[in-house]
């Protein structure tokens, strides 16, 4: 399922979401935005957001791949299917 994450879900809409995590990860993230001058909740979200778009592509890959090897060989030209209803022909008429 393809998701605009920009669009959709970036909203002023926060809600509290609560969740344990390992004591070190959260200390090393900590001390990570604090020297980098980022908000622990800017930062988790774009992480979020980076990994979701990250897996998308993946389920991308791999259906280009699957059409690549399975499909592909399958499938008709635009043009022939057209020109085979009649809505042109492959030579042009000089009017």
């Amino acid at each position: 399922m393809k998701i605009n994450i920009r669009g959709d879900f970036m909203s002023n809409k926060n809600v509290t979401f609560t969740m344990k995590i390992d004591k070190n990860i959260r200390d090393v993230l900590k001390e990570f935005c604090k020297s980098k001058g980022f908000l622990m909740k800017s930062f988790i979200e774009r992480a979020i957001i980076d990994q979701i778009e990250k897996e998308e592509l993946k389920e991308d890959l791999l259906a280009i791949e699957y059409y690549e090897k399975y499909e592909k060989n399958n499938t008709i030209p635009l043009e022939k299917v057209a020109e085979e209803l009649g809505m042109y022909s492959k030579k042009k008429k000089n009017v």
